[in-house]
């Protein structure tokens, strides 16, 4: 039988489409793989092991608000107002209840068995009572709770009456001992004179328990939020609220929670909030919900973390104005003014003043004329103050040289004018010409705040160019907003001028409601039927040009090496928008299409920048029945290749996982993984790192009885592996899976007087395994006959030789295979300290017999490390 040969020395195309099993004419089938499980490409061309995962926490299950006792307000106020769940309705002070110290706002007693879990205030303020007192007054909230018989402070909260100014906050108070966290006041520090012109007014004041068991009760989503160098936070939403934790940084290795903050987001809403970050301040939209503003406070992070985070309503000043002419819409009030000429002739022409913008000429026709009222009438209509209808004018009156006409602005033009003013502009009008106006009625406008409670809120929002863009409302899902250049809340727009707000809607062909906007390179604007690029960022050059026609799926946009990724709105599609110098446009290239199997209606996006020389970038996507793909990219070097990201899952199907949300914060990649078990689900927080070689582990010392006996290693918060089969790794040694089981009051393993024997401590990894397996695709080589190409012919592998860096305990089709190299050779790592080798794995001849379809299949079933650089095949043909 003729014999060939082939050497894969490349895996940078990943894993490919089955449909590419008949494309050996391609360059990417040679580089490829049909499964590529478990790895990561290697930039040099070869795939290692994905990094493990370490846990971090589990996710809030949720937040239940105890209802069974309401507040009291000794000073006045509606108490059932702050436990009614509601925010917005507030609950205020009645009273001139000052003393030197202040007062008493409210006062609770829960009872001495209620267990509370959070203490949480939202929107509280001052509010002027009457016009007496300072311009803007702020105060300290002192919330205290009852020890033993003594009021002790437990955090302090400022507030203020400055416009935006209503300040949540939530604290954990779970580890406080239930007999001190009964009774509750809150007191205010407004003396006698102060409290007579201030009210302290507060949306909610409530306590709550996360909910026992474990099925979560709530959508979650991950934000990053990068503040300074080294100084970073994962944030993880659930329903009303946001937990923020302090990524590793200098002189911590540890992931830490830090505070919880109040949101308004229901768990359906929750995978819709989008974010916009800048310095200490993250904002967050949804278009059912006011726009949020979270501030955080360095100053206070040394002192005090968990009250170094703030929320309250973003403060909008001059929300543009809208006529959506419907019948939620204001009923307006016609305005009227009176428009008087004095000594004015046929033919004589003027010009209106409408709130310092003019008219063109407009000719008089005569005293008491329909035409002079049309002229006037047709031509007010026209200008830009106004719509195109509801400008009416009608002669009145005439006496002498004076002649009289009414004007009416209604419907769309009704609004509340100031005074109109006019002057001559004839060469031969008389010196006596003049113009003069009455105002009859105000009038008030049907335009109404583009975004309210009524018409729904902003989507989404991002920085750029010195602006606050806000792409899309509920009810103007086509609009573009930008705030003035400067002042990122206030979106003034009145004449135009270079430094106002911006009101721009979208008009296209296709579907152009927007999906995303992404500042890079330009501000650039995903929607659901094109692509666009905002040119200009004044008022007067501002425009939206089309660039391609793909249209995005639900999922922000994200940057990477000069292009910024978005799925198309099929679900299945990767494309990367780039700017192209030959079409002198962007365009939208499909770079998936070799592995689009592995894309499917995706929920979560994220990228990692690689940090070494042997990282690629790495773009994460979560698919929405849980499964993950890796796309491992270097632009320059055209480096494209996807990888499939499997969570551990149990061979009986019962304990499922599947991956939630991920964010990428600084170096860190974190995911959420929800794990099935038969008493419930959980959801893990777990961080990427190629420090763990297994999956939601744990790192941990165990030391040995004395005498030598086993012992039982708790596991941290190890009721969420209930039931699990785990690995476990201990200083080298792979040791056999063994299950989680319970000893009061902890969940964890036992590690066996055996494998401490002749030690005095070990240190354990331990956590879930994950598949790893390499799996190329189908062998097409040329045994120089006139048959030519072997590719669906049937064929043998007489010999393999693979290369490997730094590996250990490889099998080939099932079987274990030692690593040539100087020294002791290596077949399995189980019971033994494994110690990885770099060499060749030679002469392995597979094991598959004569198949048309022959290829080895090479896995790593234990957690060792893993990096193939290159296979060499020898293949005798029929």
């Amino acid at each position: 039988m003729p014999k060939s040969q082939f050497q894969q020395t490349s895996f940078a195309s990943g894993e490919l489409s089955p449909l590419l099993k008949g494309r050996t004419d391609l360059e990417q089938y040679y580089q490829g793989a049909q499964q590529a499980e478990g790895v990561v490409i290697v930039p040099q061309g070869g795939v290692k092991r994905r990094p493990g995962t370490q846990f971090i926490d589990v996710a809030l299950r949720g937040n239940t608000r105890q209802t069974a006792v309401n507040p009291l307000m000794p000073n006045g106020g509606t108490p059932a107002l702050l436990n009614d769940g509601n925010a917005s309705t507030y609950a205020t002070t009645d009273a001139n209840a000052g003393t030197p110290t202040g007062y008493t706002v409210a006062t609770y007693d829960l009872g001495g068995s209620y267990d509370a879990d959070f203490l949480t205030i939202e929107n509280a303020h001052l509010i002027r009572n009457g016009t007496g007192g300072a311009y803007i007054q702020t105060a300290i909230l002192t919330i205290e709770n009852l020890v033993g018989a003594t009021w002790t402070e437990y955090k302090t909260i400022t507030i203020t009456s400055e416009f935006g100014g209503l300040v949540s906050e939530k604290f954990d108070i779970s580890s406080i001992a239930v007999s001190d966290k009964t009774e509750w006041r809150i007191r205010v520090n407004l003396n006698a004179a102060e409290s007579v012109n201030w009210r302290v007014r507060m949306g909610e004041w409530n306590f709550s328990a996360e909910p026992t068991g474990y099925t979560p009760a709530s959508e979650l989503k991950t934000f990053d939020w990068e503040y300074g160098p080294d100084f970073n936070f994962l944030a993880v939403m659930t329903e009303n609220n946001l937990r923020f934790y302090r990524t590793p940084h200098a002189g911590s290795a540890n992931t830490v929670y830090i505070a919880d903050i109040p949101v308004p987001y229901t768990s359906a809403q929750i995978p819709s909030v989008r974010d916009a970050q800048t310095e200490n301040v993250m904002l967050m939209f949804h278009e059912d919900q006011k726009p949020r503003r979270i501030i955080f406070n360095e100053s206070t992070y040394a002192t005090d973390p968990s009250n170094s985070f703030v929320a309250d309503e973003i403060p909008f000043v001059d929300v543009p104005k809208y006529d959506y002419n419907d019948s939620s819409s204001p009923i307006p009030v016609p305005a009227e003014q009176t428009i008087t000429f004095d000594h004015f002739v046929v033919g004589n022409q003027y010009q209106i003043d409408v709130e310092g913008v003019l008219s063109k000429n407009i000719t008089y026709n005569g005293v008491a004329s329909n035409s002079t009222a049309f002229n006037l009438q047709k031509n007010l209509q026209e200008m830009p103050n106004f719509p195109s209808i509801g400008i009416t004018v009608v002669p009145h009156s005439s006496s002498g040289t004076q002649d009289v006409y009414v004007i009416t602005f209604a419907e769309g033009s009704a609004q509340p004018l100031e005074l109109l003013a006019g002057f001559p502009t004839s060469a031969n009008a008389s010196a006596s010409a003049v113009i003069s106006f009455t105002q009859d009625v105000v009038g008030t406008t049907r335009a109404e705040p583009v975004w309210s409670v009524t018409r729904g809120f902003p989507k989404m929002g991002v920085f750029s160019d010195g602006r606050l863009w806000l792409g899309g409302t509920k009810s103007k899902p086509q609009s573009l907003f930008a705030s003035r250049a400067g002042e990122f809340f206030n979106f003034f727009s009145e004449r135009g001028e270079d430094d106002e707000g911006i009101f721009i809607t979208i008009d296209s062909r296709g579907l152009t409601d927007i999906v995303d906007i992404n500042p890079d390179r330009g501000l650039q604007v995903f929607c659901a039927g094109s692509e666009f690029l905002v040119k200009g960022v004044t008022p007067s050059t501002v425009e939206v040009v089309s660039q391609t026609q793909h249209g995005s799926f639900n999922l922000e946009a994200k940057s990477i090496d000069g292009a910024t990724l978005f799925v198309d709105k099929n679900g299945n599609t990767l494309r990367q928008y780039v700017f192209s110098f030959n079409e002198d446009a962007y365009t939208s290239n499909d770079i998936s299409v070799l592995s689009s199997q592995l894309i499917n209606n995706p929920k979560d996006m994220a990228i990692l920048s690689g940090t070494t020389t042997e990282d690629a970038n790495w773009v994460f996507i979560i698919n929405e029945d849980g499964t993950g793909a890796v796309l491992n990219t270097m632009r320059n070097q055209d480096i494209n290749g996807f990888t499939r990201w499997t969570p551990y899952n149990d061979p009986d199907s019962v304990r499922m996982n599947q991956l939630e949300s991920c964010s990428v914060v600084g170096d860190d990649l974190y995911v959420i993984v929800k794990r099935t078990f038969p008493s419930g689900v959980g959801r893990d927080i777990e961080r990427w790192s190629f420090d763990y070689l297994l999956e939601s582990s744990v790192k941990t010392t165990v030391t040995a009885a004395s005498p030598n006996a086993d012992v039982f290693v708790p596991i941290d918060k190890g009721v969420r592996l209930s039931g699990y089969t785990v690995s476990v790794l201990a200083d080298g040694d792979v040791l056999p899976d063994r299950a989680v089981t319970f000893s009061n009051p902890d969940y964890g393993v036992t590690i066996t007087a055996a494998e401490l024997d002749g030690f005095s401590t070990r240190d354990l990894e331990i956590g879930l395994n994950f598949p790893v397996k390499i799996k190329s695709m189908p062998l097409n080589t040329n045994p120089g006959t006139r048959g030519g190409q072997n590719t669906m012919k049937r064929k043998k592998i007489t010999n393999i030789n693979l290369r490997v860096y730094e590996s250990a305990g490889i099998y080939i089709d099932g079987n274990a295979v030692p690593i040539r190299k100087f020294g002791d050779a290596q077949d399995t790592p189980l019971n033994t300290p494994f110690t990885p080798r770099t060499g060749i794995i030679e002469d392995d001849a597979g094991g598959n017999g004569w198949l048309t379809e022959v290829v080895p299949e090479i896995t790593v079933p234990d957690a060792t490390p893993f990096h193939l650089q290159a296979i060499q095949y020898e293949v005798e043909s029929s």
